[in-house]
């Protein structure tokens, strides 16, 4: 797919890695549509997206209802065209309770959490499908994983990198018939000189561009990238 003059939507754009991503798109000249709860970071990422010359517009989203999200999707399709790309960046704020904790966590914070790992992607996902289908558009949506809290970073992109690699190979499949690719990118672990892995959540450019070449590779679907650093 050739990424200049796309529509391309991008979720949690108000984020740090959201708007590195936003910029980066703007920059290869796509029209580039910014989506995040935060009202504030969004308008932030559309002005810094404004000043790097890019072709973008922004989506207050006040819940991620599947009503809401369908009707996002409308709204893109009115200010902006048909979507070609979801940028499924996901964000978790915790990471999945193991199986043998030993304090028993409460049933609405299981349930909480759980929902947390895959409602997001599932959300954004069913409803980019359903309107690239609608539109006969031959899109692409990117998985990518993204954690808000500095607390159990490591455990947190285990559950989420999971979920996003059986989310993809399953969606792939799923959607070949629409000739519509998933794709996703992972962040890599390092190891630290104690043994054990660490991963900063600071901006991966590399992320960036791995969810470019994804959307420019017309062959590259049910597969994961892992970012070089």
């Amino acid at each position: 797919m050739n990424i200049a003059k796309s529509v391309i939507v991008i979720t949690a754009a108000g984020t740090p890695t959201g708007r590195a991503m936003a910029e980066h798109f703007c920059k290869l000249n796509a029209r580039v549509a910014l989506v995040d709860t935060d009202c504030q970071k969004l308008q932030a990422t559309y002005e810094a997206c404004l000043k790097a010359g890019g072709i973008c517009f922004s989506f207050f989203l006040a819940n991620r209802s599947v009503d809401n999200i369908a009707y996002l999707f409308e709204e893109i399709n009115r200010e902006m065209g048909a979507v070609d790309v979801l940028i499924n960046y996901w964000q978790a704020g915790s990471s999945v309770p193991g199986l043998l904790t030993h304090k028993h966590p409460a049933n609405d914070s299981i349930a909480d959490t759980i929902a947390d790992v895959a409602s997001n992607l599932y959300l954004f996902g069913r409803g980019a499908a359903f309107n690239m289908l609608d539109k006969g558009r031959k899109g692409v949506i990117v998985n990518i994983p993204g954690v808000m809290s500095d607390q159990g970073v490591n455990q947190a992109l285990d559950s989420s990198n999971a979920v996003i690699k059986g989310l993809t190979q399953s969606w792939a499949q799923e959607l070949e018939h629409a000739n519509i690719r998933v794709g996703g990118v992972l962040p890599r672990m390092r190891h630290s000189e104690d043994g054990n892995v660490r991963y900063h959540p600071a901006v991966n450019y590399d992320m960036i561009d791995g969810a470019a070449y994804i959307v420019e590779n017309d062959s590259f679907t049910g597969r994961i990238l892992e970012a070089a650093s």
